[in-house]
């Protein structure tokens, strides 16, 4: 597909930024949403190598990618940062793909404008990561110590698996530092981190969701960070008293497959939707 468009809207407390891929507007559009430090970019690749079909936009939250910092960084804040984009594209109804702690924030975009979220596709993803205090600690001591780009330069392949392509370590380690005006700033980070990683927590969301769309969980079996234990927790989560949503694990595969094997991403929201369809 071509390469996306990138945009700009007014969001909840600065300007937003997305990218924008053209398509089929008599379709359901698809919206990406990112992990965690990193920026809509992270979808390039499997957009790149999916099928021709409805609109896609990829939202970058608050204090990533191009969008402004500013207001606080819980996932219901990123669930109104992707709102912002989505309104500014008239799409009224939307399939999400979604990634880490962006399974917390398509639950509070479900949650905010029921009936506008058609399905959830989650790769790696979670409801709340609940690190202890000293882990984020020794990570603050580490990313100061470091500087954004290094931290992600000595652990970010960390997160990957066995099978990942040869540069996705290198791809994340610039998506993590590069920011609206040159690198993040790192005290943003921080405050993201501890506020993702630590405070997080979107559970009780999910339990109170009136509107629950059809929903599939993906995980590697090399991912650290939302391991398929978490992947099991969060499809239960999601198909509530339902109890429905299924767990595809991928073999060799870390916490990022969009980044580590975009074709396999591609390929498995294609065959979800498919079967929606």
């Amino acid at each position: 597909m071509p390469y996306g468009e990138r945009r700009y809207t007014r969001g909840p407390v600065g300007e937003v930024s997305y990218l924008l891929w053209a398509g089929d507007r008599t379709r359901t559009a698809v919206l990406y949403l990112h992990p965690v430090n990193t920026a809509a970019a992270v979808w390039r690749a499997t957009v790149d190598v999916s099928e021709v079909g409805p609109v896609r936009v990829a939202v970058d939250y608050r204090a990533h990618g191009r969008s402004e910092e500013g207001g606080s960084y819980l996932p219901a804040d990123y669930a109104r940062d992707a709102l912002a984009a989505i309104d500014a594209e008239g799409l009224d109804r939307v399939h999400v793909v979604c990634g880490s702690i962006g399974g917390a924030v398509a639950v509070e975009l479900a949650a905010a404008v029921p009936g506008r979220v058609a399905s959830i596709v989650a790769f790696g993803a979670t409801l709340h990561l609940g690190w202890s205090d000293d882990v984020l600690d020794d990570t603050e001591k580490d990313l100061r110590a470091l500087g954004v780009r290094g931290w992600f330069d000595a652990h970010g392949a960390e997160i990957l698996g066995p099978a990942a392509r040869a540069d996705a370590a290198a791809e994340l380690t610039g998506l993590a530092a590069g920011g609206r005006d040159g690198d993040r700033n790192l005290d943003t980070v921080v405050t993201v981190l501890r506020t993702t990683f630590g405070a997080a927590d979107a559970r009780a969301t999910a339990a109170g969701l009136t509107d629950r769309p059809p929903a599939r969980v993906v995980v590697g079996t090399h991912d650290p960070t939302c391991p398929p234990e978490m992947a099991r927790e969060l499809a239960a989560a999601l198909g509530g008293d339902r109890g429905v949503v299924d767990v595809e694990t991928v073999p060799d595969i870390g916490h990022l497959p969009m980044l580590e094997d975009p074709r396999g991403v591609a390929e498995s929201v294609r065959r979800f939707q498919e079967e929606l369809r």
